[in-house]
């Protein structure tokens, strides 16, 4: 079998080259913190930025570690560096074996001293005590916003990443802000050496903080594979290059990589059996009513109910009408305005129709996709429609109590399965939901109350979902497996990737490439090595997969419950579905997105 390689690293540290190389420093101080926020920010950054500093790792509390290159003036220099910043006669340091120190922390010491490095376009930042990476080209708003990939090495030693973004101090009246006022975010520039440094407050309008705009996320492709180029562009890429300079930079005194496993059992989804799905959506699209009702009523909403009739006619060939409000008959399409628009005032989303399948679409959304000839926008605009349809025949099921998106008969489970997730509400109370599916696909949803079921019931419903990682539980008689969230992710074969795409070779999508590139982004695997538990990811389907994956497969662990027996492999099946997230495979059993539908519409 293909190996599957994860996010989970094998360090390889020769602690004695190293010790003879670098210093490594722990800064303390005698209170709880070094203050809150800008104080303790403004610490980290203003050590960072002397020249004598490799590398500074500080995460929260009253220490955290530097590493400095061996000198015999590193004691001097570090005690008037500190000695020139106020409020620092609580500060302490001293020089610590790399022994003693944790050896994730070692490792992000070692890669926050990259720094950048002549003839690549690639930035590195060690900002306030962690480790930032931007490319060029994801750069937004002419340059007002500096979009980064923070990679961080946990204690289990697992290379995390997630997208940060830097915003010019020009656009803070985009920016929404919380209990953290403007003013106590640090302000950074991008150097001519192209390294993000801290300055003093309104010291520079170009000036960046660390904060998104309101309502925009920003985004960074997991991994694209059809040049060199545009690979390099993604997450993948730049992790590649940045294992690949750290594994240069250090040589023999250290050298990371990732682990891997290669026995796992494999469900694969074929073009066949893609078809087939996407011929049933087809065939009960088309046989669907469809209404659409206009909750805007301004001057442009008729003109967007219009386009969206003739689309929807045109993309399913079906009866679509436009009346004054929704039918128990029909599939209900709603025209909103997006949510910020109704601060203050009244949400027609909020508004319930007993009986009635409910599908919300917002203005803004479809005045995005009128009047374009643009293909992408074509291809955006049948996403949105195959969507919306497929969420609206969820909710009709939600009606009428039964599963009709699949022939639930095929799957020839016997007895009743049961799917429960835990919900809290605005007041962090937590609440039990469970969904019963009996053998011929009809279900029923109820809350779990203490006062409704057996005492022992609800409490193994707080037991179990006490640990906040638990994802749902899977109850089949007696037995119950829960899911939990791990932050293992799995890595495509990135190296031979680049190798692949360096030689000219971007042919990589055959079936003899996917089995050996992408076996760890494609289809379900699981794996495991006892009885009592396994971890299984869901990616693409590899049957015919695209160029660009937008996103990692994340791992997740399903342990059986006390004395239960394990039976989730039977429950793979369940996530061989492309209707839940339009076109890919689910995550988890597809019932749960019942349970989640069904809880948004009750807690509204």
């Amino acid at each position: 079998m293909s190996r599957i390689q994860t996010n989970k690293l094998i360090a390889n540290l020769e602690l004695g080259l190293l010790s003879d190389t670098y210093e490594f420093f722990n800064v303390k101080t005698s209170d709880t913190h070094f203050g809150k926020g800008n104080s303790a920010a403004k610490l980290v950054d203003d050590l960072t930025n002397e020249k004598f500093v490799l590398s500074v790792v500080y995460e929260r509390g009253n220490s955290f570690y530097m590493m400095l290159k061996k000198s015999a003036e590193n004691r001097i220099n570090l005690g008037k560096a500190i000695d020139r910043l106020p409020g620092t006669e609580k500060i302490s340091f001293e020089n610590v074996a790399i022994s003693t120190v944790p050896q994730n922390i070692v490792v992000q010491l070692l890669l926050n001293s990259l720094g950048t490095y002549e003839g690549k376009i690639l930035g590195f930042h060690n900002v306030t005590g962690h480790f930032y990476i931007n490319h060029p080209s994801w750069t937004k708003s002419k340059g007002k916003q500096l979009i980064t990939l923070e990679l961080k090495v946990t204690k289990e030693l697992l290379l995390d990443w997630s997208v940060r973004t830097f915003t010019s101090v020009t656009k803070k009246n985009d920016i929404k802000f919380g209990k953290k006022k403007f003013n106590e975010y640090p302000e950074y520039v991008l150097g001519k050496d192209n390294i993000l440094k801290r300055i003093e407050k309104g010291a520079d309008p170009d000036a960046y903080i660390m904060r998104q705009t309101a309502n925009k996320k920003s985004n960074i492709k997991f991994l694209e594979i059809d040049s060199l180029e545009n690979f390099q562009k993604t997450k993948m890429g730049v992790v590649c290059d940045c294992i690949d300079k750290f594994n240069t930079a250090f040589g023999k005194m250290a050298h990371i990589e990732f682990d891997f496993f290669d026995e796992y059992q494999e469900l694969s989804v074929s073009t066949k059996m893609v078809k087939e799905m996407e011929k049933r959506f087809e065939e009960m699209a088309s046989l669907r009513r469809i209404v659409l009702v206009d909750k805007v009523q301004d001057s442009t909403s008729s003109l967007n109910i219009e386009f969206l009739k003739e689309e929807l006619l045109e993309h399913f060939n079906c009866d679509v009408s436009v009346l004054k409000s929704p039918k128990k008959d029909a599939i209900n399409i709603i025209l909103i305005h997006k949510e910020e628009e109704y601060e203050n005032k009244a949400d027609p989303h909020d508004l319930v129709y007993k009986g009635c399948a409910l599908q919300h679409v917002t203005i803004e959304t479809i005045a995005h996709l009128m009047n374009s000839d643009d293909d992408s926008k074509k291809t955006e605009l049948n996403s949105l429609l195959d969507n919306i349809m497929q969420e609206a025949l969820i909710k009709e099921d939600l009606v009428s109590k039964r599963i009709s998106m699949v022939n639930w008969q095929d799957y020839n489970y016997p007895d009743n399965l049961i799917f429960g997730v835990c919900h809290k509400d605005d007041d962090e109370k937590k609440h039990f939901y469970f969904m019963t599916i009996s053998h011929d696909g009809d279900f029923s949803i109820a809350e779990q109350e203490n006062t409704l079921f057996e005492q022992n019931e609800y409490q193994e419903c707080v037991d179990i979902f006490s640990n906040e990682d638990v994802v749902g539980v899977v109850k089949k008689g007696n037995d119950i497996n829960v899911i939990y969230d791990t932050k293992l992710r799995t890595i495509p074969e990135i190296e031979l990737i680049k190798n692949r795409l360096e030689s000219g070779d971007n042919k990589l999508r055959n079936i003899e490439s996917r089995e050996e590139l992408f076996p760890a982004i494609t289809d379900i695997k699981c794996f495991s090595d006892n009885d009592h538990s396994l971890c299984y990811f869901s990616g693409i389907i590899g049957a015919g997969m695209r160029r660009v994956i937008p996103t990692a497969a994340n791992i997740r662990m399903v342990d059986a419950y006390r004395y239960s027996d394990l039976f989730f492999v039977d429950m793979l099946k369940l996530m061989a579905v492309t209707f839940v997230r339009n076109g890919q495979l689910t995550v988890v059993p597809f019932p749960f997105k019942y349970l989640r539908e069904y809880i948004a519409g009750k807690v509204q």
